[in-house]
């Protein structure tokens, strides 16, 4: 009988070891941080749209802070002013002929006559007349694959100007998609060369693992700025960033001590999509690493377990939400719990007065449809 329990304790410790492939998660509380949040709400015109599902960037020069947005349903690129706190301007696009603009999938932008927009074929680059003065059809091909980057909502793309270089998630025709085993997950595009370079970045263990097991609940998050990849999935608390200068990548843990962020596997059919969101709903849910120059931190934003009291069918809206903060040698300094349904995160950006958030939430009861309405997260040390 005591060899038996014996073997049962060591099973379970080899179980467990087997599993334990996240990342320590180191706290450093000797900052005291203060949050503070400013409302954005910008009266619309009869052709701006109160929420922007498709492309999207936050734009500051020395004097402004701008959203550019795609409207889909007029097929103009919206200007606001979020310092004004107004409708800058309509960008009108051709949809046909040598101007014609196809759907923008990504935006970026480098000046305000220069928009690099992404779609399913490449890039083109339009001026503040909507006019294209750039167009490229890119496309990976490899002796075995072909592949291109990825346009989702949280993994639009960078184009580092002053080095021609395009950097993305590289998706490929290789099976198991999305991640076929030993396949790089980013890749550098050199505008000039037309070239590929496939960069050192490789599927952690974790999802290595358990990827096929987590049901809708396994995408990749990414924010590229200021020679970083910063990178996570939705499914897993670690957070990594890729200096592309020094080609080193670094791995934290990132997990809540306000909320769960442990996610349990999906134990359900593949083929039944109302299990697999339902898994997705239940479980902790965790947004791109970004980070913030100015500061020289790094934000996340995860949801958590639902809250208490909530009305209706559950939804991810109906969640905890933590921002959760860390220093530059990744050691989470601080953790704010924020309001719910108030915040929209279709699209983030840096600005100086602090991180900017999308609002407009669906389940929020003030909801005004005549306002384009955005949250500043301003995070700042507390002076005793």
């Amino acid at each position: 009988m005591k060899e038996k329990c014996i073997f049962i304790l060591l099973t379970a410790l080899m179980f467990g070891c087997g599993n334990n492939i996240k990342t320590t998660t180191k706290y450093n509380t000797t900052t005291s941080l203060k949050l503070e949040v400013d409302s954005i709400c910008i009266p619309l015109d009869s052709l701006s749209l109160p929420v922007y599902p498709s492309a999207s960037f936050v734009y500051s020069n020395n004097e402004h802070t701008y959203l550019y947005a795609f409207n889909t349903k007029t097929w103009s690129i919206d200007v606001f002013n979020l310092n004004n706190r107004l409708v800058e301007s309509h960008i009108v696009l051709n949809r046909e002929g040598a101007n014609g603009v196809p759907y923008i999938k990504a935006l970026q932008v480098l000046s305000p006559d220069s928009l690099v927009c992404f779609d399913d074929s490449g890039f083109f680059i339009l001026n503040a007349n909507g006019n294209i003065i750039c167009k490229e059809v890119i496309r990976y091909t490899a002796s075995d694959c072909v592949g291109n980057l990825e346009l989702g909502e949280f993994t639009q793309p960078f184009y580092d100007i002053k080095k021609g270089i395009i950097y993305g998630n590289l998706i490929t025709s290789k099976e198991p998609y999305p991640y076929p085993d030993g396949q790089e997950l980013f890749a550098a595009y050199h505008v000039k060369t037309q070239k590929w370079k496939l960069l050192p970045i490789y599927l952690p263990s974790f999802m290595e693992k358990y990827w096929r097991n987590l049901g809708q609940n396994n995408h990749l998050n990414m924010w590229i700025s200021d020679g970083l990849i910063c990178y996570n999935f939705t499914c897993l608390s670690d957070i990594f960033v890729y200096d592309i200068s020094k080609q080193s990548n670094t791995v934290a843990g990132g997990k809540s001590r306000m909320v769960k962020s442990d996610v349990s596997l999906y134990k359900g059919d593949d083929n039944n999509e109302k299990a697999k969101w339902q898994h997705w709903v239940d479980n902790p849910i965790f947004y791109s690493p970004i980070y913030d120059k100015y500061r020289k931190l790094y934000y996340r934003i995860q949801l958590g377990e639902f809250r208490e009291h909530f009305y209706g069918e559950p939804t991810p809206y109906d969640k905890k939400i933590v921002l959760s903060v860390f220093n530059e040698k990744l050691e989470m300094i601080s953790e704010f719990r924020l309001d719910n349904y108030k915040y929209n995160f279709i699209f983030f950006g840096v600005t100086k007065a602090g991180l900017v958030v999308g609002g407009n939430n669906p389940k929020d009861p003030s909801l005004d449809y005549e306002y384009l309405k955005l949250f500043r997260l301003k995070v700042s040390v507390w002076n005793m």
